[in-house]
């Protein structure tokens, strides 16, 4: 008898012994993650060439500090710390103070609309450009990015996004 599954534990729900898992890796998981990638090349970083970089500032002074000037386009930033520290409040007021024409696409996998749009109100954060997104597939995730293309993208909070190519649970 046999079973796969993605976290360890002691007892096995198939077959109701202790002890009885073991590791074992699935070649055709290892195949199909190699397949279709190319290496790339190193380079000396002295031949690097500087390109001047634009950043949007987050209205934050002190933040726009600690991000080198602000945030980089097609730059990932993982804000990170213990629940109810004000994560999301902090990220909420960025979008508030980011001057975009464009979107701000606000995507959740833990609070519903309602609870955004209440602490939105509470904050007296302006609301028109941002667009709230309650989702944890990645996939289609990437295809409301597509849809809406929006000048900014969170995800709140991204150990709640999961991919069915990967073989693991979101934690």
């Amino acid at each position: 008898m046999g079973m796969s599954q993605a976290n360890g534990f002691g007892k096995c729900p198939a077959c109701n012994e202790w002890n009885t898992f073991f590791e074992q890796k699935l070649d055709k998981a290892i195949a199909s993650k190699k397949e279709g990638k190319e290496a790339s090349t190193s380079i000396a970083l002295k031949n690097v060439e500087y390109k001047e970089i634009s950043r949007i500032s987050t209205g934050f002074g002190e933040l726009d500090r600690v991000l080198g000037g602000g945030l980089v386009d097609g730059s990932l930033i993982l804000l990170g710390g213990e629940p109810g520290i004000g994560k999301s409040t902090l990220i909420l007021q960025i979008c508030d103070k980011i001057k975009t024409e464009k979107t701000v696409l606000y995507v959740s996998g833990e609070e519903s609309a309602e609870q955004i749009k209440l602490r939105a109100d509470r904050l007296k954060i302006n609301k028109n450009n941002i667009m709230f997104y309650g989702e944890t597939d990645i996939d289609l995730i990437e295809s409301e990015i597509d849809k809406k293309d929006p000048e900014l993208v969170i995800i709140d909070s991204i150990q709640t996004i999961f991919s069915d190519k990967v073989d693991s649970i979101p934690r």
